[in-house]
């Protein structure tokens, strides 16, 4: 049986070959896959889809079908927010604990809009329930993941001082949604943001599964897909159920509707949060982040978007608004990477993205905290490093690959660079970033 291709010409333009092809998947006869939109101007231009939503019943992928959304939810979690803050019914400077009094008094207050923006220092909640043992999230209830949150003594860090990307923060943020409006968050988002723009198939969970024509999440074992729904059932940090063609509905309005997506509304969703100090907020790939987006200059053009990734679905909404284009990614496969796929997509239907990794130094470098050595050679595009350590045996190798933010990694580990060259930086996982300075001569 040959994988189901679906190519719809949508406003008398049809997806262009190459934007199926990056969507196609020739080494399975049978696969998940994606659906993948172009908007310019607010209509959709192009799309395309190929593979499954499920397999056994071999259901294949369209524009109506239902995907769980992961963290593409945030986006309409603070939009629903936005709607009531620009309704004077909540602010962004209001301190959580004047709807949420059941969570601590922490050392600095937490704001709305800290929430919002990630610098509340707030744990992220599905962390939380992994630790507290329960392995499969998409079991745990909202009051479960709420109770976890009420129960932390102390966040992350002193509210306001630093980013850090939290679910448990947008599920806080959801919660107080919920009690403004005096409505169950699923209903008021319905209310406040599917309905009048025609979303009739989109909705935030509520305890409850997906719903007919949803799509299973895959990845890949032994040689075959395999279902992997494990999602969490509750909304806020996740949550979404939402199609390709209501995602259409919400681009138009984005554009030329205005009807939620107001200018009050967009004057909330699109200013970067700010520290307490008044730096701009950095999400660590040198954009800024304003309401459940990620917002700056990536690759040369200026970007709104989002990801969102849970353990079988991979997605990617990015706009741009200098081009008024924007493209959309929609898969229910773990094993591809969003953001790859939607940079081809783009780069098919004509949008120019830069190549912007930066130029690694060559030569020694080493660190008196680690008490290790690292030689440096680039070998093509990829940057080769050399590690010699009291603790090694023997120097070893890792290759390290460029990434869009001029960085270079491998795996977990991140280089940064020091201008001029004098100084690499080296951060993997919660270690922070540690320097290592060249060597003159032999000599450090």
């Amino acid at each position: 049986m040959m994988l189901p291709t679906l190519l719809s010409a949508v406003a008398a333009s049809a997806a262009p070959a190459s934007m199926a092809d990056i969507l196609a998947d020739p080494a399975h006869a049978a696969a998940p896959g994606c659906v993948a939109g172009a908007f310019r101007d607010g209509a959709m231009v192009a799309q395309a889809a190929s593979g499954y939503a499920d397999l056994a019943d071999q259901i294949p992928l369209d524009g109506e079908t239902l995907f769980y959304g992961a963290s593409l939810s945030k986006q309409f979690t603070a939009l629903a927010a936005a709607t009531l803050i620009a309704d004077g019914r909540l602010s962004l400077d209001d301190d959580v604990r004047k709807y949420l009094p059941e969570l601590p008094a922490y050392r600095a207050t937490v704001t709305v809009g800290m929430l919002m923006h990630h610098s509340a220092g707030i744990r992220d909640s599905l962390s939380l329930l992994r630790l507290a043992g329960m392995a499969d999230v998409g079991r745990a209830s909202k009051d479960q993941a709420l109770r976890l949150l009420f129960r932390q003594s102390d966040t992350a860090f002193v509210p306001g001082t630093s980013y850090s990307y939290s679910n448990g923060g947008y599920l806080l943020l959801a919660e107080i949604v919920e009690r403004v409006s005096g409505r169950p968050f699923a209903d008021y988002a319905r209310r406040a943001i599917f309905a009048p723009l025609g979303m009739k198939r989109s909705y935030f969970l509520d305890g409850k599964a997906g719903g007919p024509r949803a799509a299973h999440g895959y990845v890949p074992d032994a040689g075959k897909f395999v279902v992997r729904d494990t999602f969490p059932r509750f909304s806020g940090s996740g949550g979404l159920m939402i199609s390709l063609n209501d995602l259409a509905r919400f681009e138009r309005d984005i554009e030329r509707g205005h009807r939620v997506w107001t200018p009050a509304v967009a004057k909330i969703m699109l200013a970067p949060g700010r520290l307490a100090t008044g730096a701009r907020i950095d999400d660590g790939k040198g954009m800024g982040y304003g309401g459940g987006l990620h917002i700056g200059r990536r690759r040369g053009q200026w970007f709104v978007q989002h990801g969102g990734a849970a353990e079988a679905f991979k997605h990617v909404y990015a706009r741009l608004p200098e081009r008024h284009e924007a493209y959309v990614l929609l898969c229910n496969r773990g094993d591809w990477n969003a953001q790859e796929k939607i940079d081809q997509v783009m780069m098919a239907s004509g949008v120019p993205l830069a190549t912007v990794a930066r130029a690694a130094p060559s030569g020694r470098f080493r660190s008196r905290e680690l008490d290790a050595e690292y030689s440096l050679a680039m070998d093509g595009t990829q940057l080769t490093v050399t590690i010699s350590s009291p603790l090694l045996a023997s120097p070893r190798v890792e290759r390290f690959t460029p990434a869009e933010d001029g960085s270079y990694v491998a795996g977990p580990t991140r280089m940064t660079f020091g201008d001029g060259s004098d100084h690499i930086v080296v951060a993997r996982g919660g270690s922070g970033g540690i320097r290592f300075s060249r060597i003159e001569g032999g000599q450090d």
